[in-house]
C-alpha cells in the first residue's frame, strides 16, 4: 500500500500549503496531491488557489515527490488542448514527477463557464474527446486536427511535448465511469466512502481491463476526532450527497453538510488519533482492492500528523 496526502487548499492562504509540501516530502509520502477547485465545497472560511498556479512552486520547493492535480476537468474552464500544453510544460521543467487528475467535475466550479449543467453521459463523452485530444497533442509527431461532437479544431503543432510519460489518474465513482478510466485512464481514482466501491468501481475497472494503479481518496484527518468532526461538518460533508454535484452555491453547500448527522460523517471520512487508527484503516482500504490512499488532510496540526507518519505509518507499510 501506498500513501499519498491531497492539501486539498480550501482552508488556508496558498502559501501556508507550500510549506506543507516541503513537510509532507520530508515525511517519506509517497505522492502529493492538491485540488483544482474555482470554489471551495463550503463558503465561512473557504478558500481556491489556482491548483496550476501552486503546482509549479510546489514542484520547485520539493525534491523529488510525484506531485498531482486532483483532479482536473477539461471539458469547460479549460480546453483540453490547454491541460496538455500546460501538462507538457510541467513535465519539461520537472520531468517525471508531475501528474494528471481528470474527471467530469462539479457544477460548484464549472458553472461560470457553461450555460445549463449537462448531464453525467455527455460530461463522459466529452471527457472521452478531451483524453483523445491530450494525448494526441502529446504523441503527434506532425499537425494534427480534431472534428469530435465537443472539440473541433483545424490542424495545430505540438511544440510543447513531454519528455517522459504523464500517467494520467481518471477519477471514477461507478461501474460507467470506471469503463471509460480502464479504457482513457492510466490509473483509477476512486473515493473511499462510494457504498460497495469494490463491486462498484474496482471490479468493472479490472473487469475492463484497467491495469493501473487504484487510488483511493478520503477526507481525513489526525488529533482530537471530535474537533476534526466538527470541521468537516461544515466544510467537506456535503461531498457525501451525490446531489450536491449539481450544486453550484458553497453557502448551499455548507448548508447540506451541516445536516448530515456526525455518525455518517465519521463512518465516511478518516479521523484518527493514533497511528494505530490510519494503519487500520488502510488495510480496510487494502481489502477492497486500493494500491494507494490519498487523505485530503483536514487535520489542524499538519506537522504532527506528518511526524507521525514519518515514525509509526509510513514504516509499517
Amino acid at each position: 500500500m501506498r500513501l499519498g496526502i491531497d492539501l486539498g487548499g480550501m482552508y488556508e492562504p496558498p502559501d501556508y500549503y507550500l510549506d506543507r509540501a516541503q513537510s509532507v516530502e520530508a515525511a517519506g509520502f509517497d505522492s502529493l496531491w492538491f485540488g483544482d477547485h474555482f470554489q471551495p465545497w463550503f463558503h465561512d472560511g473557504g478558500r481556491a488557489p489556482f491548483a496550476w498556479s501552486w503546482i509549479p512552486a510546489a514542484l520547485e520547493r520539493t525534491d523529488a515527490i510525484p506531485i498531482g492535480v486532483f483532479v482536473t476537468p477539461p471539458l469547460y474552464r479549460y480546453h483540453p488542448l490547454v491541460v496538455a500544453n500546460a501538462a507538457a510544460t510541467l513535465d519539461n521543467m520537472y520531468p517525471g514527477r508531475f501528474r494528471l487528475g481528470v474527471g467530469t467535475g462539479e457544477r460548484v466550479n464549472e458553472h461560470p463557464f457553461v450555460d445549463e449543467w449537462p448531464s453525467w453521459a455527455e460530461r463522459g463523452t466529452r471527457l472521452t474527446e478531451a483524453m483523445e485530444v491530450i494525448r494526441a497533442y502529446w504523441t503527434a509527431d506532425n499537425f494534427f486536427g480534431y472534428d469530435g461532437d465537443h472539440f473541433s479544431f483545424d490542424p495545430i503543432y505540438p511544440y510543447e511535448q513531454p519528455t517522459t510519460e504523464i500517467p494520467v489518474y481518471f477519477a471514477a465513482t461507478g461501474p460507467k465511469s470506471a469503463h471509460l478510466a480502464a479504457e482513457h485512464g492510466d490509473h483509477l481514482v476512486t473515493i473511499a466512502s462510494v457504498p460497495d466501491v469494490e463491486s462498484h468501481v474496482v471490479e468493472p475497472y479490472r473487469d475492463a481491463g484497467g491495469d493501473g494503479e487504484v487510488v483511493f481518496q478520503t477526507v481525513g484527518g489526525f488529533g482530537d476526532v471530535e474537533r476534526l468532526v466538527d470541521r468537516v461538518a461544515s466544510s467537506f460533508a456535503s461531498t457525501l450527497r451525490p446531489e450536491n454535484l449539481g450544486e453550484r452555491d458553497p453557502r448551499r453547500l455548507q448548508t447540506s453538510g451541516e445536516r448530515i448527522s456526525r455518525a455518517e460523517i465519521r463512518e465516511a471520512f478518516l479521523f484518527a488519533s493514533t497511528a494505530n487508527d490510519v494503519l487500520a484503516w488502510l488495510d480496510e482500504q487494502a481489502a477492497k482492492g486500493a494500491d494507494h490512499a490519498v487523505i485530503t488532510d483536514v487535520s489542524f496540526e499538519q506537522e504532527v500528523f506528518y511526524e507521525v507518519a514519518a515514525e509509526e505509518i509510513l514504516p509499517a507499510l
